[in-house]
């Protein structure tokens, strides 16, 4: 589909941005290579597929579960997003289904692989971990800003409370 380099694209994600050249190289050695044509679904909502991808070319589209009749669109990803972490950090369900608006070039690194790359290029696989913490971490301080916003301006004191107890579970109570 594409003319792109992979190897160079990856270099400019964020994901692998403070790689060495031997890191990313014994990373894309155990990377796969997929394409999906436009309209089709990547990931859906609700499986799990225990894989991190890495879009080379093209636009997809992040949707959650319908309201009534209309899927809601949450962000459009291009060249260089990564998507699946959630479930590749953690087996659960994806939160959200993502579904290719052009024709796309992924790379997608398995769990497994992700284990053999921890075990044959330990500082790859830190690299990676690291990066995937401050994604979801910068993630969680958009939704946590959006929603204090949310509430503030459209909220009424019983949605303030409600707004301030979540917070208060949310992060007081984590058991791992």
């Amino acid at each position: 589909m594409s003319d792109h380099s992979p190897i160079l694209t990856l270099t400019c994600c964020p994901l692998f941005e403070a790689m060495s050249p031997d890191e990313l190289d014994a990373v894309f050695a155990l990377m796969q290579s997929e394409e999906f044509a436009a309209g089709s679904d990547i990931l859906t909502e609700g499986n799990t597929y225990s894989s991190l991808w890495v879009i080379i070319s093209g636009r997809c589209e992040v949707v959650k579960g319908a309201c009534g009749d209309e899927a809601n669109r949450l962000a459009v990803l291009e060249t260089g997003a990564v998507f699946g972490e959630m479930s590749f950090l953690e087996t659960a369900p994806h939160s959200a289904s993502i579904r290719a608006m052009t024709d796309v070039d992924t790379m997608r690194l398995t769990r497994d692989a992700y284990e053999q790359l921890r075990k044959n290029s330990p500082a790859a696989a830190d690299k990676i971990a690291r990066s995937l913490i401050l994604i979801l971490s910068a993630r969680l301080r958009r939704m946590d800003e959006w929603t204090c916003g949310l509430v503030q301006k459209n909220g009424n004191e019983k949605q303030h409370a409600e707004w301030h107890e979540c917070r208060a579970k949310l992060y007081g109570g984590l058991q791992f």
